[in-house]
């Protein structure tokens, strides 16, 4: 009962800031176009294991009424996007656990004069997965999710011209969880500047963020400057001073996570007007710490259309590497990345149990290795689409390595003008606490297959029917699962 009138009250509150976005964008000195796009669903799903057991499993219809409405507002100074959905799920095989979901995307920004300071905020409803050691595909049909709602809002001021550009930025932000697990609040501030191209005697480039963010009496604390400045000359060979500083405080830093400030001089290597390469030699304050070391920086813009950037550092926790390249043409899309972040407050810490990995509060810093890559080819009546990506995250508490890994193809086919047929594969690898021989080291593997027919049936109303199986192989015997669903789905969008 207390979640059902929280989740009103949010709902109240979501309702009445709309209403007073609505207000205010309809003041005369914002006048600008609306557009409202409503739609009304509805979504049957056969499931053969809607409880997702390896023994006895029980078959279920599940029925979904959905009504939703998207709508966006824009002007000279201000802008708004709204999307949201409401949702009632019914189960043939359980009526006690019909239930109703929220979702919700909405943006905002207000320029208090044209290429003055934004105000900008935000709002987002989701429905995730409980615990994704449990269930990482968790849905609406499934039943094992719980609601994420976030809020934020703040400045941000966008400057300079030819000589100079200055990008900074102050966000406070608040997340909440049904289950109040990780709920955490905070801000984030940037100040990002550097060197336009008239620049003429002095280079510059200054990257700095500070994050604070609080989870009851836990907080944590995180600020990175990264700065270079040098003298531009007549050769190709550029000097330049380098200075980089981090650190990590508050109640859940590491104090066996130690940093140390460093700074050293280097050279900058125009080897054309498109390629630069930075290389530099760093002394660290203190050597108890770290040693000195050697930092490179690879930039190459060939064209508007591609461009290829990688670095190399290091961190407090050793190697740091980023990297990434982006290229496109009339039917290739390539986007290609690698980043090395910390996070606070997340939901991926968990606690070994008898059956299985219980989620419990993430009081840590964690470091997180991403690399994302996304491929798209759009032929005359085909396209094809890859996306891959990774997650090493690292818990600097406990040393806990958690391994992720999504995979998929999809392709997909116009078979008419008013119809297309998608076919898709997805594996999905996590393991926890790999290096740990005392550990769960749950180990899951996710393979998904699935086939999608979309048609037009007439003017604002579509339908499509699918077919997916599902099949998990766990180390924990009681994870692992096959399961099969037809869907079929018929919107009428107005």
């Amino acid at each position: 009962m207390a979640i059902m009138a929280t989740g009103m009250v949010m709902e109240l509150k979501i309702k009445k800031l709309f209403i007073l976005f609505c207000s205010i964008f309809t003041l005369p000195s914002l006048s600008g176009e609306w557009q409202f796009a409503p739609s009304i669903s509805t979504e049957e799903t056969y499931t053969d294991n809607i409880e997702r057991v390896v023994v006895e499993p029980t078959a279920s219809f599940v029925n979904q009424l959905m009504a939703g409405l998207n709508a966006e507002y824009q002007s000279n100074l201000a802008a708004l996007s709204f999307s949201g959905s409401k949702s009632y799920m019914f189960y043939s095989h359980d009526s006690e656990i019909n239930d109703d979901f929220r979702s919700l995307s909405t943006t905002g920004s207000y320029s208090v004069w044209r290429n003055g300071p934004t105000l900008v905020a935000s709002a987002s409803i989701a429905n995730i997965s409980g615990n994704n050691a449990s269930n990482s595909l968790a849905d609406l049909v499934s039943g094992d999710t719980i609601e994420r709602r976030s809020q934020s809002g703040g400045v941000e001021y966008n400057f300079g011209n030819t000589s100079y550009s200055v990008k900074s930025s102050v966000i406070y932000s608040r997340i909440r969880y049904e289950d109040g697990l990780s709920d955490s609040e905070g801000f984030t501030a940037i100040f990002n500047s550097q060197n336009g191209n008239n620049a003429r005697s002095v280079y510059w480039q200054l990257d700095s963020r500070f994050t604070k963010r609080t989870q009851g009496a836990s907080d944590g604390e995180n600020y990175t400057v990264n700065a270079l400045i040098g003298a531009m000359t007549s050769f190709n060979l550029n000097p330049f001073v380098r200075f980089y500083d981090e650190q990590l405080s508050g109640t859940i830093a590491n104090n066996n996570r130690q940093t140390t400030p460093s700074w050293g001089p280097g050279v900058r290597w125009l080897t054309s007007p498109h390629l630069i390469i930075d290389l530099s030699y760093n002394f660290v304050a203190d050597e108890t710490i770290s040693e000195d070391y050697v930092a490179a920086n690879f930039d190459w813009s060939p064209s508007a259309r591609t461009s290829l950037s990688a670095g190399y550092s290091k961190r407090f926790f050793g190697d740091s590497y980023d990297f990434s390249f982006n290229h496109r043409n009339r039917r290739l899309t390539n986007n290609i990345s690698y980043n090395e972040s910390l996070e606070s407050f997340d939901r991926n810490n968990f606690q070994a149990e008898d059956d299985g990995l219980e989620l419990i509060e993430s009081n840590e810093f964690s470091l997180n290795k991403r690399l994302s890559w996304q491929s798209t080819l759009q032929l005359s009546r085909t396209s094809f689409g890859i996306i891959i990506s990774t997650n090493e995250r690292t818990g600097l508490e406990k040393d806990v390595v958690d391994n992720y890994l999504n995979a998929g193809l999809t392709i997909t086919r116009t078979i008419s003008p008013k119809s297309s047929l998608s076919l898709s594969t997805t594996f999905r690898f996590n393991e926890f606490d790999k290096d740990n021989p005392e550990g769960s080291r749950q180990t899951d593997y996710y393979r998904t297959n699935m086939m999608t027919y979309s048609k037009n049936l007439a003017l604002s109303l579509f339908t499509s029917f699918a077919l997916q199986h599902v099949n998990r192989d766990s180390t924990i015997d009681k994870y692992s699962y096959d399961e099969m669903r037809a869907v079929i789905n018929i919107t009428k969008d107005f």
